[in-house]
This record gives structure tokens, C-alpha cells and sequence, in this order.
């Protein structure tokens, strides 16, 4: 019986990613799933610190994957791969931003003559409802931080990054961090840790994960025929 694809990216998801990128590097570039599977969540919140609205941020997510994949020749295993994914995300998140602002500031309407900007387990219902409202309310509370706290906030206290970790991925000295982080947890402790767990909020996941998926390897299918 021949094998199909997904039970070829079934044997390989154990592999580490360094020697996952080099197999990419090598031609099995369909391995490149195993890596967008593995960091979906962790790149979708790191770029959610930017952007509220998720189509904003499922673009980003796509331009990062593959900007990824075109420069995964520069990944030299100094650091972990999504310390360098992260990196790459909050570049592409700030370049959007960047065009945005640019885009914003000169959009005229001339007909007035003003200025415009352009136009886990299995929960019965009643658990299930408490948990959808509580995790709402944890996003809230983070969306309502200053950028520079929810990214570190959200890299440190939902993904779980060390903090040399934060501190490379972001640019910043580790003593920096560390007040910034202090700073977002007085910020919102008064409400934030009492309300549910904070590893399952900015979820990405199941039709999310696999739409994502299918269009980062259209993208980059296109792109090698090209």
C-alpha cells in the first residue's frame, strides 16, 4: 500500500524543527506544513498583538509564512525557530501598520475638501457558555494594553516564552522586559487572573489552522512554478 501525504507528515511531525528546516531546505518542501501546524498558534497571537481584527491578522500571518519560507536559508539554529518566526511576524505586523498609517495620512476626500480615512475537554453547556464568556472577557482585558505590554504579555503569560526568549525575539535588554511584563500584569491582575486560564485565549485552531495551512502552501506552490 503507498503511503498517502498526510501519513508522510504524520511520521515526520516528531522530527525537531532544525532538522525539519533542513529537510525543507533539501526539497520536501511539503515538510513546511509540519512548521506552520506546529507555530500557528504562537505566531497568530504574537501578530494578534497588533491587529484585532483576525482577517487582519490571518494576512499577516500568510506574508510572515512566507517570507519564512523564502528566507529559511537564513535560519541558522543560533536561536530557536520561533524565536526567528516571531521575529519575522512582528516585522511583518509593523510593516502593515507602517502602510496603514502611511495610507491613512494621505487619503483626501476631495469632494468635501477634509481630510478622510478611508473606509479542550468536554464541557456541559452551562461550563461551556462560562468558558466562552470568560475567555472573551481575558481578551478584552488584554486588547485594552498598551501594544508594547500585550505583546510581551501575551508571549510571556499565554505562549509561555522564557524570557531570553521575549527579550531576542523582540530586541529589547532582559531587564527591559521584565518591567514591561510587571507593568501588564498590575495593569490588568485585578480582574485578568481570577477570570479563567489564560493559556486558552487567541485560539488557533482545527478550520483555522488548516484554511491557513492550504493557503500559505497554494502561495508558496505558485511561487515555485513561477
Amino acid at each position: 500500500m503507498v503511503a498517502s501525504k498526510n501519513d508522510f507528515i504524520q511520521s515526520e511531525k516528531i522530527l525537531p524543527d532544525h532538522v525539519v528546516v533542513e529537510k525543507v531546505l533539501n526539497g520536501e518542501t511539503e515538510l513546511f506544513e509540519i512548521l506552520m501546524r506546529r507555530y500557528n498558534e504562537l505566531l497568530f497571537r504574537t501578530v494578534r498583538s497588533y491587529f484585532n481584527q483576525d482577517t487582519d491578522v490571518e494576512d499577516i500571518m500568510q506574508d510572515a509564512y512566507v517570507k519564512a519560507y523564502q528566507k529559511l536559508y537564513q535560519f541558522k539554529n543560533e536561536s530557536t525557530f520561533s524565536t526567528w518566526l516571531v521575529r519575522i511576524g512582528i516585522n511583518e505586523a509593523l510593516q502593515r501598520k507602517r502602510k496603514l498609517k502611511n495610507y491613512r495620512s494621505t487619503a483626501l476626500e476631495y469632494e468635501t475638501g477634509v481630510f478622510q480615512i478611508a473606509d479542550t475537554s468536554v464541557m456541559n453547556p452551562e461550563n461551556n457558555t462560562i468558558y466562552k464568556e470568560s475567555t472573551a472577557f481575558i481578551e478584552k482585558a488584554v486588547d485594552t494594553l498598551p501594544q508594547k505590554y500585550k505583546i510581551i504579555f501575551i508571549l510571556r503569560e499565554v505562549e509561555g516564552m522564557e524570557i531570553p526568549e521575549i527579550s531576542k525575539s523582540l530586541d529589547l535588554t532582559v531587564s527591559n522586559v521584565k518591567v514591561r511584563l510587571f507593568r501588564a500584569r498590575n495593569m490588568i491582575k485585578d480582574y485578568i487572573f481570577t477570570a479563567t486560564n489564560t493559556k486558552n485565549i487567541f485560539e488557533f485552531g482545527n478550520h483555522k489552522c488548516d484554511r491557513l495551512v492550504e493557503l500559505v502552501l497554494k502561495r508558496i506552490q505558485h511561487m515555485e512554478l513561477g
